[in-house]
């Protein structure tokens, strides 16, 4: 637009914008461009690229990447070539794939085999991640005391039975008694005698129970003796008898510790599980 000048010869102040305004300071600042191209190919980007839920991502990462070569290694004695360990990624994510898209199908529900190998490999991971500290005498002491049963050695016994049962139990077990004590008995008797060798005695006393158990112990060792159970008419030869003594704490130290070490991670790997189980809603199917 073009002005006439006031003929008194005045001049009129210009309507153009100054060249050193703050906006064209501004869109010359070579970050501004940069900021801006920046998020251009940011917006391109997202928008020709679809988001990615976790569970169809399949990334190798560098421990994914170390552990394909230790496993190469462990078996070979040397480290893959490049093209070689190309190859095993290649096969490791076909393997995943292969994995993955079997879990979506569902393909290990109802195959008990399958489902215990997923659990064991899950057990294995965190109980490996549980570390124990070594028990203090007095945590071992009291450990041991509430299982002493299972250490101190039992009294062994070693003796011939023929059992009798019916009616006529008690009659025909005295009866073969006397067969046995003049050398008479009848072949029959020695095949139905069972033999217990070294056995504990509380290994005994579920089938024969303590008492009956206690009087064969007490017999006096090589003589035939007629004796009754709750379950019938019993003719006992005691062998040998060998009493059981209480073990120290100090000799099975390291035996103490190591299932002592045991116990304790198996605890703390059970509590590991229960806090992964909060975060799941469960629901019993209890009436």
């Amino acid at each position: 637009m073009t002005f006439t000048p006031p003929a008194d010869g005045r001049t009129m102040p210009s309507t153009d914008v100054p060249r050193n305004s703050a906006f064209a300071s501004l869109a010359r600042e070579p970050l501004l461009h940069f900021l801006l191209i920046g998020a251009l190919l940011f917006a391109v980007h997202a928008a020709v690229t679809p988001s990615v839920s976790k569970e169809r991502l399949i990334e190798v990462t560098p421990e994914v990447r170390q552990s394909i070569i230790d496993l190469y290694k462990e078996k070979h004695d040397i480290e893959p070539s490049k093209a070689e360990l190309s190859r095993l990624i290649d096969n490791w994510i076909l393997n995943e794939v292969t994995y993955r898209e079997a879990l979506a199908q569902g393909l290990d529900r109802g195959d008990d085999m399958i489902r215990e190998r997923i659990m064991q490999k899950m057990r294995l991971l965190v109980f490996g991640n549980v570390n124990v500290e070594e028990p203090t005498q007095q945590q071992l002491s009291e450990w041991f005391e509430e299982r002493r049963g299972q250490y101190d050695v039992p009294d062994f016994v070693s003796f011939f039975e023929v059992p009798f049962t019916g009616p006529e139990a008690e009659t025909q077990a005295k009866t073969t008694l006397q067969q046995i004590e003049s050398g008479s008995e009848p072949e029959e008797v020695r095949l139905r005698a069972q033999i217990f060798a070294d056995r504990p005695k509380p290994s005994l006393e579920s089938s024969f129970g303590k008492t009956f158990v206690d009087q064969i112990a007490a017999l006096p060792v090589g003589k035939w003796t007629a004796l009754q159970s709750a379950a019938g008419w019993h003719i006992i030869r005691l062998d040998s008898f060998v009493p059981g003594h209480a073990v120290r704490m100090d000799e099975i130290q390291t035996q103490l510790i190591n299932e002592w070490k045991d116990d304790r991670a198996r605890r703390l790997g059970v509590a590991a599980i229960r806090d992964m189980a909060k975060a799941y809603v469960v629901k019993r199917g209890e009436p």
